[in-house]
């Protein structure tokens, strides 16, 4: 049997979602709210694995409204990240919220036909997208903060 494209395109984004939560297998709490050390520059975010959580749920929530909007004919919204809410702070509340946010893009996509996956719109950086290019580049951002989680979970423990 043949898959059909929204089916290529949510398989790949559940295996770069699995790949990310097994980097996630164990970390501690030290681990997840550790920031890099070093001082911040102007301009630069050093995040914790927190931080890189909730990043990602925003991000595939933007891309589901991005996705929806220019479907609809609407204008696309803007990038305007939220302030994590003190309380989501563990890992199991993180994985949960990364959870949802990518059901709620998958159950959006899944309703989307080929042609639809497929037709061009202007995103707001002026480029030409496609709906199945912005699920791709989901992916691809996810698989991208895996080796950042490896490399913040590698750091040595907090002096105190």
């Amino acid at each position: 049997m043949r898959m059909t494209l929204i089916d290529e395109l949510i398989a790949e984004l559940d295996s770069a979602h699995a790949a990310f939560l097994a980097a996630l297998d164990g970390v501690t709490q030290e681990e997840f709210e550790r920031r890099p050390p070093g001082e911040v520059t102007e301009g630069e975010e050093r995040w914790p694995i927190l931080e890189v959580c909730w990043h990602l749920g925003q991000y595939d929530d933007y891309q589901r409204r991005t996705i929806l909007a220019a479907t609809e004919g609407r204008p696309l919204p803007k990038n305007e990240p939220t302030k994590r809410p003190e309380y989501l702070n563990t890992p199991d509340q993180q994985r949960e919220w990364l959870a949802q946010s990518r059901r709620a893009l998958v159950v959006m996509a899944s309703r989307l036909d080929e042609e639809t996956l497929n037709r061009e719109f202007e995103g707001l950086n002026g480029r030409t997208v496609t709906a199945r290019g912005l699920l791709r580049w989901v992916a691809r951002h996810e698989q991208a903060h895996i080796t950042q989680v490896e490399a913040l979970r590698s750091l040595p423990p907090e002096e105190h």
